[in-house]
């Protein structure tokens, strides 16, 4: 618990933190957008459960 603490307290306080969190972030949403638009579909290297 006293770990979650100091991690949101770094993320209230730091910016560049803040900022790399907010990339991450968008990071996974936009890959999460790009699957489910159909872009996956017919890569090869995908695994069949996740198409």
């Amino acid at each position: 618990m006293d770990r979650i603490k100091q991690i949101i307290h770094v993320l209230r306080t730091d910016k560049e933190a803040r900022l790399q969190t907010a990339g991450v972030v968008a990071f996974v949403l936009f890959l999460c957008w790009w699957g489910a638009t159909g872009h996956f579909d017919n890569d090869p290297w995908l695994p069949n459960f996740l198409r």
